[in-house]
């Protein structure tokens, strides 16, 4: 809906005009970077920037921003990391 609105069509112009793949990119592209003239994200880490940095304390826009997709940053960078847990649980209750 966002990216008909963006374009200025409608959502049956679009279903008309624009291929499959061409769909599934923007919605791949919708996931890295949602389609709006307004980030709201970036609103609400100027909100916080500000807010603290009224009571002394610096904080970037950048600790201060929302991240999207998830929490890529406190998953492990090993995909291994909790398998010897899970296999010493299993041999446990066995």
């Amino acid at each position: 809906m966002s990216l008909a609105l963006r374009m200025g069509r409608t959502l049956s112009e679009l279903r008309q005009n624009m291929t499959a793949s061409e769909l599934l990119m923007w919605i791949e592209f919708d996931r890295q970077s949602p389609v709006g003239d307004i980030r709201g994200d970036i609103q609400a880490a100027q909100l916080v920037s500000a807010i603290y940095g009224r009571g002394g304390a610096k904080v970037p826009l950048d600790d201060a921003i929302l991240r999207w997709g998830g929490d890529e940053q406190s998953e492990p960078k090993d995909p291994f990391a909790g398998l010897e847990a899970a296999l010493s649980c299993n041999s446990v209750t066995k």
